[in-house]
């Protein structure tokens, strides 16, 4: 018979309410310990100072344990509250989910798949969104009010082929559409989620106590005090956790997956994504792997998941992969080597060559008091203060024809006409070097804005990171020479052979075209030790600024350390 959406109704009350019962039941054995404790203590005590031999083990009597349970079930309730209400809200904000950009043609096809599948689910409503890091993952997530999330990383996004994602939406929206989700988001926010914070929480305290201990020891003792609380509560919840887990089958994603077949009618592409996802970083980076219950693949590898039996059954909450990826084969009429040839094969897609880009080369003459002076650039013109719309240019090569005011040249004029020569600081939405007008590019699959001047390019520290994982551009071999002398160079100043440090006086340091209305100056850094690529930052609207050519540099030098690390 099949699996109904009454029966999916009744499975989904009836596991939550074994999930409250035995949160009640947790509190309840744990209030009911400690007073058993306390009581018997106490007892212990009197019989002590009052040199009698007769202690007696106290027991609670029925009044006294329909009070223990009464508190349970209060506290029980408050931290089913605390936890439910704003259960999407709490898990986005530890996982530091983003919205999907609508300008990123990247998380374009992501929601206009999301949006594909909500209808072959009969109108299911689904948000997407996107996690910042260069792993391999997905998850869903859903609330009581009907809310539903499928979120993706930026890796996946930039690895995976159209139809190797829809297989994944399609497994995310099958656990959305069943139930699993909310069941799920609900079991493990009521404790992992905090075990998170709290594993946060103990290596700072960690990292306070040993560097309390090289001083004079003043006041670590509190601090021990607190970090061995921590621990207790860490070691509680991480319990908690697991026991969890018996609510949640691993069968699920076995459903899940046989769900997304039937949206998609491609086995072959979910299999390609489970297979890509395990050997492509399926962890690495992300924020929150305590939280593995929601993803589609356990985001740190154990044992016990590739393991069938009752305790794997248990405590593991997902199914073995071989086994899930042989009865996917199955239905394709496939096998193995074929994934593995395909997965293996995915980096090697069609690149876009960027052309070389030219800098305007075209120059003038300026009369500057009844002298001319040039050869000038259009770059370096703007930065004159005291070229003016009434100041007399002429173009090279242009004859007697070409001289004119600077406002009637048509190159010229568009500058002088929205007030770049002013002798101020950068305007807002102009290149920090020349002045000019920065214009709105794509860039793997990114608006970013370039000068078209100098070539440079403004973005968010955020944005640099997507770029970096989406190979879509391929590098000349200038750029590669170039970059070879960037690691050449870097190697030698790490082992001391020579000396480097970015410009760093006042007047070299470009203006934040951001940050206008502060005047604030951009901080010249490397990118990082390792990549040591001389770039702009701003600290506060978090802009970079990358000079012409480098960041297609940086690029090459992180695929190249990348790619050594696979082999």
């Amino acid at each position: 018979m099949a699996y109904s959406f009454t029966q999916i109704e009744k499975d989904k009350t009836r596991t939550i309410g074994f999930v409250f019962s035995f949160l009640v039941g947790f509190y309840f054995l744990s209030i009911l310990f400690i007073v058993l404790l306390v009581s018997n203590f106490v007892q212990f005590q009197v019989a002590a100072n009052s040199h009698s031999s007769s202690f007696h083990f106290i027991f609670l009597d029925f009044a006294k344990t329909g009070m223990v349970f009464g508190a349970a079930l209060i506290i029980g309730f408050c931290h089913w509250q605390y936890t439910t209400t704003t259960l999407i809200s709490k898990i986005i904000k530890v996982l530091q989910a983003e919205p999907l950009d609508p300008k990123d043609t990247y998380h374009q096809v992501f929601q206009n798949i999301i949006e594909e599948v909500s209808v072959a689910t009969g109108g299911q409503k689904m948000q997407g969104v996107v996690l910042p890091t260069m792993a391999m993952n997905a998850f869903a997530i859903a609330d009581f009010k009907g809310q539903a999330i499928i979120g993706v990383t930026e890796g996946m996004l930039a690895r995976l082929s159209r139809a190797q994602l829809e297989a994944v939406v399609g497994h995310e929206a099958a656990h959305i559409v069943s139930g699993d989700s909310l069941i799920t988001s609900v079991t493990t926010s009521l404790f992992e989620m905090y075990s998170g914070m709290l594993e946060g929480i103990a290596h700072v305290l960690k990292s306070t106590t040993q560097a309390s201990s090289r001083g004079r020891g003043r006041g670590s003792g509190g601090i021990l005090v607190l970090l061995v609380l921590i621990y207790c509560l860490l070691s509680i919840t991480k319990l908690m956790s697991q026991l969890l887990r018996m609510f949640l089958s691993r069968e699920k994603h076995y459903r899940a997956d046989a769900v997304a077949v039937r949206l998609t009618r491609d086995p072959l592409s979910l299999a390609e994504a489970l297979y890509a996802i395990v050997h492509h970083w399926r962890g690495a980076g992300l924020p929150a792997e305590e939280l593995e219950a929601i993803f589609i693949v356990n985001p740190a590898f154990l044992d016990r998941d590739e393991k069938t039996g009752l305790l794997a059954d248990l405590f593991s909450t997902h199914p073995p992969l071989q086994r899930r990826l042989q009865i996917l084969l199955n239905m394709a009429h496939s096998d193995i080597q074929i994934v593995v040839n395909k997965v293996k094969n995915m980096k090697q897609k069609p690149r876009v060559a960027v052309p070389e880009a030219k800098v305007n080369s075209t120059q003038w003459m300026v009369n500057k008091e009844g002298q001319w002076q040039g050869p000038f650039d259009i770059v370096q013109m703007m930065s004159f203060g005291w070229v003016q719309p009434e100041t007399w240019i002429q173009r090279v090569g242009g004859g007697e024809a070409s001289v004119q005011m600077a406002y009637q040249d048509k190159d010229v004029g568009v500058q002088i006409a929205k007030g770049k020569v002013d002798g101020g600081g950068v305007g807002r939405d102009q290149c920090p070097k020349c002045r000019t007008t920065l214009n709105t590019v794509i860039y793997e699959g990114l608006e970013i804005q370039k000068c078209h001047c100098c070539q440079g390019v403004l973005l968010y520290e955020k944005d640099v990171q997507k770029i970096i994982v989406r190979q879509e551009v391929g590098f000349s071999p200038r750029i590669v020479k170039i970059a070879e002398g960037v690691k050449k160079e870097s190697n030698m100043i790490r082992k001391g052979a020579a000396r480097g440090q970015p410009r760093m006086d006042a007047k070299s340091l470009y203006d934040c075209p951001e940050c206008t209305d502060f005047k604030r100056k951009m901080l010249r850094v490397f990118y990082s030790d390792l990549y040591r690529i001389e770039i702009d930052k701003c600290l506060y609207c978090k802009r970079m600024w990358f000079d012409k050519d480098e960041l297609e540099i940086l690029q090459c030098l992180i695929e190249d350390k990348v790619n050594q690390q696979r082999k």
